[in-house]
């Protein structure tokens, strides 16, 4: 009998472990989403973080067993959708192609379809927040200016990698244009929640298009 107890006993300990590693794991995603749709809909100051924590089904003490503040709860959500987001549209798709410039047609088509679950009459959640908070708090500050970089230069490597392959003209500056590409990209999804107007966005991808095809040799 004891014998039949060690060997039953034995293996219970990790799962158990394990199963509230994963609970844990859970709640604190269920956090960042629910932070992140708040900050989005109502700006990161006027967020509420009673409105976290129920949107997130979970309790004030959870909240703070992995956040200590909003503020730290705030730029782990912008990082775990906003940071995502321009790696998974932007940095990965250009790192694997030597056709830069229709990777980035592609991309922008794609937002002006609304395909990347956007509402661009709500505008940019990136611009939005970086509107806002760039200005008056130094940690979003800097975790804004070091995606933007990230953005650009994932751009200007894939620019100047089909600078090598011949599908981008040779005397064009790769920074300049990456710069242009970001500068574009947010101007135009301004203008768009500035107006409420579907058609700016599809007007200025038309002529963004065209300017991409004079890159070409």
């Amino acid at each position: 009998m004891a014998e039949n107890l060690e060997r039953t006993n034995l293996p219970v300990a990790a799962p158990v472990h394990d199963g509230r590693l994963a609970r844990g794991s859970r709640t604190r995603q269920a956090l960042l989403d629910a932070a992140f749709f708040e900050i989005y809909e109502q700006g990161f100051r006027s967020a509420s973080l009673n409105e976290i924590i129920r949107k997130a089904g979970c309790t004030k003490g959870s909240l703070y067993h992995h956040f200590p503040d909003k503020h730290a709860l705030g730029l782990a959500a912008v990082a775990d959708h906003m940071g995502a987001h321009i790696d998974q549209t932007w940095i990965e798709p250009l790192a694997r192609t030597d056709d830069p410039l229709t990777s980035i047609r592609l991309i922008i088509k794609r937002y002006a379809n609304e395909e990347q679950g956007i509402d661009p009459l709500r505008g940019c959640p990136f611009q939005n927040l970086s509107q806002e908070m760039s200005g008056i708090d130094k940690d979003f500050q800097s975790y804004f200016t070091d995606l933007f970089n990230r953005w650009r230069g994932a751009i200007a490597a894939a620019l100047a990698r089909g600078q090598a392959k011949g599908t981008v003209r040779k005397d064009i500056d790769p920074e300049c244009v990456a710069t242009l590409v970001v500068a574009s990209h947010q101007g135009i999804t301004s203008m768009i929640k500035a107006t409420q107007d579907r058609n700016v966005g599809q007007a200025a991808a038309t002529a963004f298009f065209d300017y991409l095809d004079s890159l070409r040799p």
